[in-house]
């Protein structure tokens, strides 16, 4: 062994030791800073720091691990500047910063994935049981911001609309975005129902009654109707066909209910939406634009509007490289469309359109690629399905602050050794 070898194996070792503290604070640190910034407007962007060094430390590290994997990423994100920077001196604009959050944003969860499929396959069964605390940590939390919102602490999850006429707002507490703490919900969902059933089955329906009583609370389509397909299909893809036939006529008599909830709930959806605040606000966006107005919520309207003015201000030239996030604010107020697709496509033109669709590529081609080494490849693709319809119809996915980091952990933790989980060749945390 060489003097560079032991000098970079102790080096190596802090990295992914630092690595592995930053992402077990990766969401606490979310809502601490959306604490700060409640009690003063003039806190110091705890969040942002931390991320740019933990995405900082994954490069790096990353680098030395897994390259190849990284290479068509990072190559994407250069791609998506030249855009940006010609506006900025064109125009001179102060949204480049901005720009560089959204490109580190969308291209982080990529990077992320690349470097902990490799902790995955390294640490065996101590990277599942890291992922598991860190997962019920991050919900646990959740939970709690969840009864300091209803207690009255914190922000709404909406502003008060002039056209709508509703008393309850919703409750996001402490954390700034509604929608990518729905988002967030989803990914700990999915994997806490995931681990339930398979390890501690009792667990299940606290869990998941915990999961659709945050997700009312916040309000959002993507969060109830996600976490409800969860709920229920989890289980529908983990139970071998044995289990079927023994729990058959459990499985009737549950089917029986489900469809009874649902002919009451038909019956009083009217009263329903009504008690839990979303009435007014989807009647108001369905007299609006009609049913595409509550599907999108008039996100059609906002997509047309931008990619309209886009093509009147600027040569189709510039539109390939996208003209960045200040390319449009310096035209509308509202400047996102909230479709991640058309939103990355806008700003940075193909290469952020061909990041997109590599993320969504790499992720479904891993789980297909471990269908019959993992029992958590079932799960992972009906949530991966979800994570892509909420971002083709409502944003918030890869341009998520929040979600990138536990998105990627959920889905590397199928490149465990799973019939080999429980050995103790795995590579302990303390010891990596």
């Amino acid at each position: 062994m060489t003097w560079s070898t032991r000098f970079r194996r102790p080096t190596a070792c802090l990295l992914d030791r630092t690595v592995l503290l930053l992402a077990t604070i990766f969401v606490a640190i979310d809502w601490l800073n959306g604490l700060l910034r409640y009690l003063s407007p003039h806190s110091v962007p705890l969040s942002a720091v931390l991320k740019a060094v933990l995405l900082a430390l994954i490069i790096w590290r990353g680098w030395q691990l897994c390259r190849r994997e990284l290479q068509l990423p990072l190559l994407l994100m250069l791609l998506m500047l030249p855009g940006p920077l010609y506006i900025k001196w064109l125009t001179g604009h102060p949204y480049l910063v901005a720009d560089l959050q959204l490109i580190a944003k969308a291209g982080a969860m990529l990077l992320a994935f690349a470097y902990f499929s490799v902790q995955a396959q390294q640490r065996g069964a101590d990277f599942l049981r890291w992922v598991d605390f860190l997962m019920l940590a991050a919900f646990a939390l959740l939970l709690v911001n969840a009864a300091l919102g209803l207690a009255g602490y914190g922000g709404t999850a909406y502003q008060p609309m002039d056209e709508v006429s509703q008393k309850f707002l919703g409750v996001k507490g402490f954390f700034i975005s509604t929608n990518e703490l729905s988002a967030l919900l989803l990914v700990l969902s999915g994997w806490l129902f995931c681990r339930s059933w398979e390890i501690c089955r009792w667990t299940y329906p606290l869990l998941g009654v915990a999961s659709i009583f945050i997700a009312a609370l916040l309000l959002t389509k993507t969060g109830l109707f996600g976490v409800l397909l969860l709920f229920i299909g989890i289980p529908v893809l983990l139970m071998r066909r044995e289990q079927w036939q023994a729990a058959k006529i459990y499985l009737l008599f549950t089917l029986a209910i489900l469809l009874i909830l649902i002919v009451l709930i038909l019956l009083n959806w009217r009263q329903l939406l009504q008690a839990i605040g979303l009435y007014d606000k989807l009647m108001f966006a369905y007299e609006q634009r009609g049913f595409f107005g509550i599907l999108l919520s008039s996100r059609d309207f906002y997509l047309q509007r931008n990619f309209t003015l886009v093509a009147e201000q600027y040569p189709h030239w510039l539109q390939l490289f996208g003209v960045g996030q200040g390319g449009v604010k310096l035209w509308l107020k509202k400047y996102f469309i909230e479709l991640d697709f058309f939103d990355l496509l806008l700003f940075y033109g193909l290469a952020g359109a061909m990041l997109v669709a590599l993320s969504f590529i790499r992720l479904f081609k891993a789980l297909f690629s471990r269908l019959t080494q993992s029992p958590l490849v079932k799960p992972l693709l009906l949530l991966n399905v979800i994570l892509f319809t909420v971002a083709m119809l409502a944003g918030h996915v890869l341009t998520s602050g929040m979600l990138w980091l536990p998105w990627a952990l959920v889905n590397a933790a199928i490149f465990v050794d799973w019939p080999q989980r429980q050995s103790e060749q795995a590579v302990p945390l303390e010891h990596a």
